[in-house]
């Protein structure tokens, strides 16, 4: 029978996780994938004979902290192992190698020792941001806006919502090289500290130092294939290869979908986990307010994509003296030049992210293989579209990583058996994210928060969740988009 509660275009850990959560309430949902894979980013590939997990690297909280409580919400909980990180990051810093602490108490200490000249300043700063979490967690338990108990304690939570990264930590008087180190993260959201929502960075801080960093075990699909799991095992269903051409729609309600091969499925509501644009241009395109939510929605900043270089090994890392699980080469200390440098497509000018995944899941491959990846910001505008142009850049590029890993660990170009290198135009292709965008929209502060894209759609009884909407990008943001806005929409069908 083609009748469901609820039907999701796309299945990105937005559309799973609303899916996941619907499910978990008893409501009968679909979800229509046009790849192959359920997972969007959280996927994994083989190369012969080795498996590379497409984009995760940490997240925070996964026992328990709140990425948890997200996977008690979809009941996945006990099909996820969490793999505890030794460190959430080190970093290759004026050529010395840092690990930072998980401890916030042994954080400060490593702070204060590396700039004692700004003790009373990094008190300061941490004093805020044990405030800024109070408020968040007051601000995010409020179940109704009469609570004023709640907001009086959220003031610094609600003031650094309106501050980029840099002015949230600069304020307390440190000084700019503390601040660059101190938000030497800053890559993996997607913007530099001056133009990073503080928002973005200082949630996930959370997370990583007061909740813990993990890995999962089996990598980001055994989160995708738990979600799938937990859909089916209530009666749901998953299609995958099943591309949506059209929403339709009955007396201005969304009421259903008609797929590329020409099936028709109906429902009483329609989730969007796809980007705003195909959701409102090609999805919608006979719709008035939807053409004119695609002017709108075109007109916002679109996120960075990214570079990544997956390479397989005949040893295993720490064999040739890589044993961190995820380190940052600090090849440029200013921010801004970094970004700037990356988005003109000087990549060996800035700075990247080497994950090691031996050390962070020792079973995702056989052993004596090595798995690593190395990830960069970019654009999709730095690569040519005409095919030929397109892969003797790609050669070139990964040439180029290869000869500079070559130089800071001897010997590794000769244990090299696998090279695939994935560029804005890969992420493009296996999205449909424009410009290949990885976070959504930009997250600036101007789109941040309440100011970003909501989930309530423009069309009666659609919804749109993922890394575009509230609360924003990221592992945990797009789950969280798709589980709150799951929760309304089951309180609308109630």
């Amino acid at each position: 029978m083609n009748q469901y509660d609820v039907i999701v275009i796309g299945a990105g850990l937005g559309g799973l996780s609303c899916a996941a959560r619907l499910s978990a309430l008893g409501y009968r949902t679909a979800v229509f994938e046009s790849h192959t894979l359920a997972g969007g980013f959280a996927t994994e590939f083989t190369r012969k004979g080795y498996t590379f997990d497409v984009s995760l690297h940490g997240v925070g909280g996964l026992e328990e902290g709140s990425f948890g409580q997200m996977l008690k919400d979809c009941h996945v909980d006990q099909q996820i192992v969490p793999l505890r990180k030794k460190h959430p990051y080190s970093i290759r810093w004026e050529g010395q190698i840092i690990d930072i602490p998980s401890d916030v108490q042994e954080y400060v200490q490593l702070l204060k020792g590396m700039f004692p000249a700004e003790v009373a300043a990094i008190d300061k700063l941490f004093a805020g941001i044990r405030r800024f979490e109070t408020g968040f967690t007051a601000f995010s338990s409020l179940t109704s806006w009469r609570k004023l108990a709640g907001l009086f304690k959220a003031g610094t939570f609600f003031r650094w919502t309106k501050m980029t990264t840099w002015e949230a930590v600069s304020q307390f008087g440190l000084s700019d090289r503390f601040t660059e180190f101190f938000t030497a993260l800053w890559p993996y959201y997607g913007l530099p500290p001056k133009r990073l929502a503080a928002l973005y960075f200082f949630i996930p801080w959370i997370g990583y130092h007061l909740e813990g960093t993990y890995y999962i075990q089996g990598g980001a699909q055994a989160l995708s294939n738990a979600l799938v799991e937990a859909i089916q095992s209530a009666e749901g269903e998953v299609h995958l290869r099943s591309q949506v051409s059209e929403i339709i729609l009955e007396r201005g309600k969304a009421a259903g979908v008609r797929l590329k091969k020409g099936d028709v499925y109906k429902a009483n509501w329609v989730v969007s986990g796809i980007s705003p644009h195909h959701t409102y241009g090609r999805l919608l395109e006979s719709h008035n307010a939807a053409r004119r939510e695609l002017e709108a929605v075109t007109r916002l900043e679109t996120g960075t994509s990214l570079t990544q270089l997956y390479l397989g090994l005949s040893c295993e890392p720490h064999e040739l003296g890589i044993s961190e699980e995820d380190l940052i080469l600090c090849n440029e200390p200013d921010s801004e030049t970094d970004y700037e440098v990356m988005m003109s497509g000087e990549y060996m000018k800035g700075n990247w992210m080497l994950t090691n995944y031996n050390a962070m899941d020792p079973t995702l491959n056989e052993a004596g293989k090595g798995v690593i990846a190395v990830t960069f910001l970019d654009r999709l505008e730095n690569w040519p579209s005409a095919r030929p142009e397109y892969k003797v850049k790609k050669k070139a590029v990964t040439q180029q990583i290869l000869e500079c890993l070559e130089q800071l660990y001897p010997g590794f170009s000769s244990k090299v058996v696998v090279a695939e290198l994935g560029t804005p135009r890969t992420m493009q292709r296996y999205t449909a994210n424009p410009g290949g965008a990885v976070y959504g929209y930009a997250q600036t502060v101007r789109q941040s928060g309440i100011n970003r894209l909501k989930r309530k759609s423009a069309v009666n009884r659609l919804s749109l969740v993922g890394a575009w909407t509230q609360p924003g990008g990221g592992f945990q943001g797009a789950m969280n988009s798709g589980i709150m806005e799951a929760d309304r929409i089951a309180a609308k069908l109630r």
